[in-house]
C-alpha cells in the first residue's frame, strides 16, 4: 500500500511537471512570449523604430521572416561603424575563438529545418548553413528588410556559446548586433536561449578592457519585448590600428566539482543504488563532454549528426541502465539513487554550461526524474505494471520536447 502511494505520487508529479512545462513553454526559445502587442502583419509600426546614426532608423529586433509578426530577439549591441570595421574589431580579439556561423539555431522538427545540419565548428573560420533572420530599417526612400551581414559564434555547438548576428545599415553608418547565449539541450535536440544580456556584456567588456580604440556606453532606448530590458550597448570604433588583446571572458566550473561529490553520498550503505545513480549522472555529463569533444575533433561533420547517436544514450541508455541494475538494490534505495544521481547529472551539466536555465526546462527535468524513479521502483520491486507505467511516463517526457510542446 505504501509503495502504491509512492508510485501514484510520482506519476502525478510527472503529469503535473509536464503540464507545467507546457505552461512555461517558450522561455528557452529564441522567440519568448511578447510583452507588448505585436505590430500588425502589414508592416513595422512607426513608434517601434529607433534613431541610431545616419539616415536609417532601426527596428530593434530580428525576425524569422520579412514581417514583424516573426519577431524573435531584440537588438542589444550597436556599433557606430560599418560591418567590415565591426567584424574586424570583433575578430581581432585574439583570445576569443570566434567563428563564422550560419547555424539553424531555432530549428524545430519541420522538414525544412531538418535539412539544416548545423554549424561546423573549427578553430579557424568556417562556413556553415543557416536559418535566416532579418531586421528592418527605414530611411529617406522607405523601409527595407535586411539579411544578416555576418554571423559569428564563440563556443561549441553541442555545448554553450555566444552567437552574434550583425546587420549593417544601408548607408554604413552603424552595424546593429543581436547577441544571445545558447546551449544545446539534449532533450530538445536543439539550442535553448537562456538570455541575451550576458553575451552583450561580455562583448562590451572586450572593448572596455582590450586594445581597440573604442568608446563604450549604455543607452536606454525603451525597447520592449524580445527579452530586452530596454538598454543597448553602444560601441564607437575610432580606429583599427590597435586591434589586439585577449578576450577576457571566463566561465566558472567550480560548481560542477562540488556537485559531483554529492552524487557519492551514502555509497557505503547502498552501494548498488549509489553506483547506479553515479552511472546515470555519468551518462548525462558524458554525453555533453563526448558531444563537444567529437565536434572539435571532427569539424567537417555536422553537429546534429554527432548528436543523434548520443541522444540514444540518453533516451534508451538511461532507462536501460535502470532496468538492468535496479534489481540489485532495495526498492526505496533504487528510487533515491536514480533520482539523486540523474538529478545531480542535470545540475552538473547546467552548472558546467554556466547558463540560466528557463523555468519550463527545470520543471520538465523534475518530471523526468519522477518518471525514472517509477521505473527504478517498479524494477527493483519486480512490479511489472509499475515498471510499465514508469517507462510510459519516460517516453512521454521525451516525446513532448521533441514535438515542440515544451
Amino acid at each position: 500500500m505504501k509503495r502504491t502511494a509512492i508510485v501514484v505520487a510520482l506519476l502525478v508529479a510527472v503529469g503535473v511537471g509536464l503540464a507545467a512545462s507546457g505552461f512555461f513553454a517558450g522561455a528557452g526559445d529564441e522567440a519568448p512570449p511578447p510583452t507588448v502587442e505585436e505590430p500588425a502583419p502589414s508592416g513595422v509600426e512607426e513608434a517601434s523604430l529607433v534613431e541610431v546614426a545616419g539616415e536609417y532608423r532601426l527596428w530593434p529586433y530580428t525576425s524569422r521572416s520579412t514581417d514583424p509578426a516573426g519577431r524573435t530577439l531584440a537588438i542589444n549591441v550597436l556599433f557606430h561603424a560599418d560591418a567590415e570595421t565591426t567584424r574586424a574589431a570583433i575578430e581581432g580579439r585574439s583570445g576569443a575563438d570566434w567563428e563564422e556561423t550560419e547555424e539553424a539555431e531555432a530549428a524545430a522538427t519541420t522538414a525544412s529545418d531538418a535539412e539544416q545540419v548545423g554549424a561546423i565548428v573549427e578553430r579557424d573560420w568556417a562556413d556553415a548553413h543557416s536559418s535566416d533572420r532579418y531586421s528592418y530599417v527605414e530611411g529617406p526612400d522607405g523601409g527595407v528588410w535586411l539579411e544578416e551581414t555576418f554571423e559569428l559564434h564563440d563556443g561549441a555547438y553541442l555545448g554553450v556559446r555566444d552567437h552574434l548576428r550583425a546587420y549593417e545599415s544601408p548607408d554604413g553608418a552603424y552595424t546593429a548586433v543581436q547577441a544571445h547565449e545558447e546551449y544545446y539541450d539534449w532533450f530538445r535536440l536543439r539550442h535553448t536561449v537562456p538570455g541575451i544580456d550576458a553575451p552583450a556584456v561580455r562583448l562590451e567588456d572586450e572593448f572596455i578592457r582590450g586594445g581597440v580604440d573604442a568608446e563604450v556606453s549604455r543607452e536606454y532606448r525603451g525597447i520592449e519585448g524580445g527579452w530586452s530590458d530596454g538598454w543597448v550597448s553602444v560601441i564607437e570604433l575610432a580606429a583599427l590600428a590597435t586591434l589586439s588583446g585577449a578576450l577576457l571572458r571566463r566561465r566558472t566550473r567550480a560548481a560542477a566539482v562540488e556537485l559531483a561529490g554529492r552524487a557519492r553520498r551514502e555509497a557505503g550503505r547502498h552501494a548498488d543504488a549509489a553506483l547506479l545513480g553515479a552511472a546515470l549522472a555519468a551518462v548525462i555529463v558524458g554525453v555533453r563532454v563526448a558531444g563537444v569533444a567529437l565536434e572539435t575533433a571532427y569539424p567537417g561533420v555536422g553537429p546534429k549528426l554527432i548528436a543523434a547517436p548520443l541522444y540514444l544514450a540518453i533516451a534508451v541508455g538511461i532507462p536501460g541502465l535502470v532496468v538492468a541494475r535496479a534489481p540489485d538494490s532495495e526498492p526505496s534505495a533504487a528510487l533515491l539513487g536514480v533520482v539523486i544521481g540523474l538529478g545531480a547529472g542535470f545540475v552538473i551539466d547546467f552548472a558546467a554550461l554556466g547558463v540560466a536555465v528557463p523555468p519550463d526546462l527545470l520543471v520538465h527535468r523534475v518530471a523526468l526524474l519522477a518518471a525514472i524513479g517509477v521505473v527504478a521502483l517498479g524494477r527493483a520491486a519486480g512490479d511489472r505494471p509499475v515498471l510499465a507505467a514508469g517507462l510510459a511516463a519516460w517516453a512521454v517526457g521525451l516525446a513532448l520536447p521533441l514535438a515542440d510542446v515544451i
